[in-house]
């Protein structure tokens, strides 16, 4: 029981504090249209306050059009350009004549308090009322408050100026002190460097404060006018220096916003004049809000009461609405027989949790569900392309859970292997192949989309079951085009070749076993068409030759041309063999490997006839029988038979060169050990060896490029020479010596090879050794 009761003082507490809050509501809609009042009520006291400062912007703007046009009226005033214009001796007329036309100039304005010409090279000071000396101008008539005649001079008098302002400055006029802004032209006008003189015009600062006191907040608040150079000309605090910052929160034209000056809360207004010209008004927030606060207070006190009324109302009902809830709290706890449950929660936190768990359950358990449904679709699916699902016992419902749906009466299948992935798969990984596996089946189904659907088969092929309208021409040329699509996008994106073998079309999903036999029926026929090829079942429907031509004639001449080397013959005979039995297409892939391991067979019996080493052929090659058996396609096994053959031949060809490169030594041996044999010629030579005299002679020109006689001669003459060099010797005992029976064939053929006669010859070698000696 006492848990009962902590429950219903925590639900009983939810409820208060819902109603409550359903309370708290309004009051805060009511809140947020207050705040969004009061500033809605500052915005439009600020934009009053910009709209004011406007217009005295635009009277500023407008006396300073009429000082524009006041100086351009002194400045071309015919009378006044003769100051400048005539000699120092003539002017004293001038001078008079000055006056009196200022006099008259100075009537019509009246926001220009007072004005004056300086002429610089006289040092005089001209006004509508006088003309004197600068010194008792400045220091009698018309002294300055704080500045002395030389920072006049400096500042005002010296220098080129136009329309340059000074701030707000005290001068003594009558023994009257008064304020004044100051601005400056040199005359003549435009001359910046031949400067004559200085017009100098004096604006009461009183006429600009009078403007500024039109604004409601003026007394309230600090104004500025600030000049197109950025200097404060006049202010309201008496000061020329802004507040830190405001210079740069003023660099737009106009506008207004919110701005905390020395710690206060203000609202900084500003617009820019004609002239360049910034008129900034800061007013404090609180004095544009001092009767928004009073009002404010009333809302607040109203608000606690309505608050507290509202509590106790909320509590009646909350108390009203708790017995429906612990009603139905024991309810659920009676029939799920809860009663164990923490007693810690309130009632809605239990039943909030009973209702999760139970969500919780369902979708955990769709969950799991949805995890198995593509491994029973791709097991149903596999099942389905062998033959071994009964597809038209299957409902639709079951079709709809595993995620199939055939929407078309015909089917096809499609196989896909990939054939060489060398330059994407390296080292031949699972990891890889998963890859590559993963690529084709994504691919595949972002092409075919809702037309049917994909599945592995191995590790290296996929199926595609098509569910196509019907089996026209227009279907299986969309159904080609696409597949072309796919090899293609395959092949030069990603490096992969692969042979495709497509099933015919038939009618309804129970032929889709008969048609993944037909596909793979056209994937076999790969290795006639070669690799990377595309395969029709319709195409491969008359290839049923139970022969190949490969007879023991031909068997007995390709033994023969191994047995001698020739290469070219073995070529030969193994291509017309290829081209009669598989270029034409003509035999079943089962026809095509028996007639490769018939010839692999061949290659055997020569090695075995020769004695040739298999390892010293092959070197670290697998076995032959495997080269042939791992080969993809009729055309790799050729290849890998004329490797074999070429092996062989170059073995045979390799064994007959060094045999014959050990007769050719032993043949040039013999001749120079025996040369000096008169007896020795071609056919004792053939005869001491056991062989022909033309085998012997070809043999001989073949290995040495000369032919036999001509060495034997070679020699002779070369051992000749040697004994020539004697003198001791005649030439006949030398012709004996080297193999001739009389000098007289010998001096012939010495003649004949060397161009000289032998005694010619030793005279000349005489002749050598002498011109040496001395």
């Amino acid at each position: 029981m006492p848990h009962m009761i902590r429950r219903r003082k925590s639900v009983f507490l939810t409820l208060w504090l819902s109603y409550i809050l359903i309370l708290i509501i309004p009051v805060t809609v009511s809140a947020i249209l207050y705040t969004n009042m009061e500033n809605t009520m500052v915005q439009n006291a600020s934009r009053s306050n910009l709209a004011m400062l406007e217009q005295v912007r635009q009277i500023v703007d407008n006396h300073l059009q009429e000082i524009d046009q006041m100086t351009v009226q002194i400045a071309t005033h015919p009378k006044l350009q003769t100051l400048w214009t005539i000699e120092e001796s003539e002017k004293y007329i001038q001078y008079d004549e000055a006056v009196k036309a200022l006099k008259n100039i100075r009537s019509g304005t009246g926001f220009v308090n007072d004005f004056y010409i300086h002429l610089r090279k006289q040092d005089v000071i001209l006004s509508p009322t006088l003309k004197t000396d600068t010194d008792t101008f400045f220091t009698q008539l018309y002294p300055y408050e704080s500045k002395s005649l030389e920072q006049i001079r400096s500042e005002l008098l010296s220098g080129y100026h136009f329309k340059t302002f000074w701030p707000v400055t005290g001068i003594k006029d009558n023994s009257n002190s008064k304020k004044v802004i100051q601005t400056a032209v040199s005359l003549p006008l435009g001359e910046n460097e031949n400067v004559w003189g200085t017009l100098v015009m004096n604006i009461e600062d009183q006429q600009i404060f009078n403007l500024l006191k039109q604004i409601e907040w003026a007394g309230s608040g600090q104004m500025y006018i600030i000049d197109d150079n950025g200097r404060v000309i006049l202010s309201t605090t008496g000061g020329f220096d802004l507040p830190g910052g405001l210079f740069e929160e003023i660099v737009s034209d106009s506008g207004y916003r919110k701005y905390r000056a020395e710690g206060v809360e203000s609202i900084l207004s500003h617009t820019t004049g004609q002239s360049g010209w910034k008129y900034v008004s800061l007013v404090p927030e609180k004095v544009l809000l001092e009767r928004v606060n009073e009002v404010k207070s009333w809302a607040l006190t109203l608000l606690g009461l309505a608050i507290a009324a509202g509590a106790i109302v909320a509590y009646w009902m909350a108390y009203r609405s708790y017995s429906p809830i612990r009603d139905m709290m024991v309810a659920i706890m009676n029939g799920k027989q809860a009663a164990d449950k923490p007693l810690l929660v309130n009632e809605y936190e239990f039943i909030k949790t009973s209702i999760a768990e139970t969500l919780a359950e369902g979708k955990e358990m769709k969950q799991k569900l949805e995890g198995h449904i593509p491994v029973v679709r791709t097991y149903f699916l596999s099942r389905l392309l062998k033959g071994q699902a009964d597809a038209e016992a299957l409902e639709e419902q079951s079709l709809q859970f595993m995620g199939v749906r055939f929407p078309h009466e015909y089917v096809c299948v499609v196989l896909i292997e990939v054939d060489e992935s060398s330059e994407f798969i390296r080292d031949g990984s699972e990891r890889e192949w998963a890859l590559a596996r993963f690529i084709l089946f994504n691919t595949s189904s972002e092409l075919i989309g809702e037309r049917g659907y994909v599945t592995e088969t191995e590790r290296n092929r996929l199926a595609l079951l098509l569910n196509v309208p019907d089996a026209e021409d227009e279907t299986k040329r969309e159904r080609d085009g696409m597949l072309e699509q796919l090899k293609r996008l395959i092949e030069e994106r990603f490096r992969m070749n692969i042979s495709i073998g497509i099933s015919s079309i038939r009618s309804g999903v129970a032929e889709t076993g008969r048609c993944y036999g037909e596909a793979l029926n056209a994937l076999d026929y790969r290795i006639i068409h070669g690799v990377s090829s595309v395969i029709h079942f319709e195409q491969i429907g008359e290839m049923e030759r139970a022969y190949y031509h490969y007879p023991i004639e031909t068997e007995a001449q390709l033994m023969n041309v191994m047995k001698s080397g020739e290469y070219e013959e073995a070529v030969r005979l193994l291509d017309e063999l290829y081209e009669r039995n598989v270029a034409t297409h003509g035999m079943t892939p089962e026809m095509g490997k028996t007639l490769f391991f018939d010839l692999l067979s061949t290659m055997l019996k020569v090695m075995n006839a020769l004695k040739l080493d298999e390892k010293r052929l092959f070197g670290n090659a697998p076995d032959p029988v495997k080269l042939i058996f791992n080969s993809k396609s009729a055309e790799d096994m050729h290849s890998k038979i004329k490797g074999i053959c070429s092996a062989i031949c170059h073995s045979v060809r390799e064994a007959r060169t060094d045999q014959t490169g050990r007769l050719n030594e032993r043949l040039r041996r013999y001749i120079e050990d025996n040369y000096a044999d008169n007896a020795l010629s071609l056919t004792s030579i053939a005869d001491h060896f056991g062989m022909t005299p033309q085998y012997v002679s070809g043999l001989f020109k073949k290995q040495n490029g000369v032919n036999l006689t001509d060495f034997m001669v070679e020699v002779r003459l070369r051992e000749a020479k040697r004994l020539l060099g004697d003198p001791r010797l005649t030439v006949l005992q030398v012709a004996q010596q080297v193999g001739y029976a009389t000098d007289i064939g010998f001096i012939r053929v010495f003649k004949k090879v060397e161009g000289i006669t032998p005694g010619k010859y030793r005279e000349t070698l005489l002749q050598a050794a002498e011109m040496k000696d001395g």
